[in-house]
C-alpha cells in the first residue's frame, strides 16, 4: 500500500448531528480565518463567534439540508451542506459550503465531502448542483475546476463592509 491510501485511510466522512453544532463552527470560524485573511477585513474576521455559527448550525442541522463532516484522527476537520438551490434557476442543488482546515488539506476530504453532498442531492432528485466561490479564492476555483465543475455565472456578495465578486460553478453529472 503507497502512503497516499495511508493518507485517506483514517478519513471519515459521516452526516452531520445537532450535536456536532459546537465543532462545526469551530471549523467553519477557523476555515473562514485560514482562508479569507487578505480577502477580507481583518475587523470582519475577528468579529466571526462560535457561538454565533453554533446556533446557525443548530437551525441548520434541523432543517432538510444535507450536511456532511470529515473526521481524521478523531477530530472534524472539515464540513459541507447543501439543499435545493437558492441562486441559480438553471440547477436544482446548490453546495452551500465546503470548508476543510488547512491542515487537513490535501488528504481527500474536500472531494469525499462535495461527493457525499451531491450523493444525497441527487438521491433527493436534485441532480445538478451550483457553487459560489469568491473570485479572488483561486484555491476554491481550481478545487471546483479539477472536480469538473465549470464557470456559469457571476455575482457579488457583501462581505463585512466590502462588495466582493464571486462566480458560479455548476456541475451536470
Amino acid at each position: 500500500m503507497g502512503p497516499e491510501l495511508a493518507r485517506v485511510r483514517d478519513l471519515t466522512i459521516r452526516r452531520a448531528r445537532p450535536s456536532d453544532a459546537a465543532a462545526l463552527a469551530r471549523v467553519q470560524v477557523d476555515s473562514w480565518r485560514e482562508t479569507y485573511r487578505g480577502m477580507l477585513p481583518e475587523s470582519h474576521l475577528a468579529a466571526l463567534s462560535y457561538a454565533g455559527h453554533e446556533r446557525l448550525w443548530r437551525r441548520t442541522l434541523a432543517g432538510p439540508n444535507a450536511t456532511f463532516l470529515a473526521v481524521i484522527g478523531g477530530q472534524i476537520v472539515g464540513l459541507a451542506s447543501g439543499g435545493r438551490c437558492r441562486s441559480h434557476q438553471a440547477f436544482s442543488g446548490e453546495l452551500h459550503l465546503l470548508y476543510v482546515l488547512r491542515s487537513a488539506q490535501g488528504r481527500g476530504a474536500g472531494r469525499a465531502l462535495f461527493d457525499a453532498v451531491h450523493y444525497a442531492l441527487a438521491v433527493a432528485g436534485l441532480p445538478d448542483l451550483v457553487v459560489w466561490v469568491l473570485a479572488a479564492n483561486r484555491p476554491a476555483r481550481a478545487f471546483y475546476e479539477h472536480l469538473g465543475l465549470e464557470p456559469v455565472g457571476e455575482g457579488s456578495s457583501l462581505l463585512g463592509g466590502v462588495r466582493l465578486k464571486e462566480v458560479a460553478y455548476g456541475w451536470r453529472g
